[in-house]
């Protein structure tokens, strides 16, 4: 019985980031659907079917956390994953309350963010992520 690629929404307004990212996903067999702004985003959401989503915080217009939380609007089952290179424990904070599955201060290696991405999809319902710090000097 052949299993169903996990479906990844990738929402970030660099392409750069966007590409890197995504070939990261692709690797490991992840399907990635692509998005460059919020609005693209929530039309996305609202079209298709993802296991989960990984947002940048900082986006012109709409930014993450009203990504977020229109995510959580329409499909709460859906796992975010909140990402950006400006973390503050502010945005931390906001973020986990909106119901993000996790926090990610940039940098963060690619294994990072492969190992969030497993914690979330496994826990996707379940419990809530602790805020990831700020990766050390490995």
């Amino acid at each position: 019985m052949e299993k169903r690629q996990t479906r990844i929404l990738l929402v970030d307004d660099e392409a750069n980031v966007r590409t890197v990212f995504s070939d990261i996903l692709k690797k490991e067999s992840y399907l990635v659907k692509e998005v460059k702004n919020g609005p693209e985003a929530i039309k996305a959401i609202d079209e298709e079917t993802f296991d989960l989503a990984l947002v940048d915080l900082r986006m012109p217009n709409m930014d993450g956390i009203e990504v977020l939380e229109n995510i959580k609007k329409r499909k709460p089952e859906i796992p975010v994953i909140v990402y950006t290179g400006y973390g503050s424990i502010t945005s931390a904070v906001e973020a986990m309350r909106k119901g993000a599955f996790d926090y990610l201060n940039k940098p963060f290696s690619p294994q990072q963010l492969k190992s969030n991405i497993k914690k979330a999809l496994e826990g996707a319902g379940g419990e809530k992520s602790a805020v990831s710090p700020l990766p050390s000097g490995s």
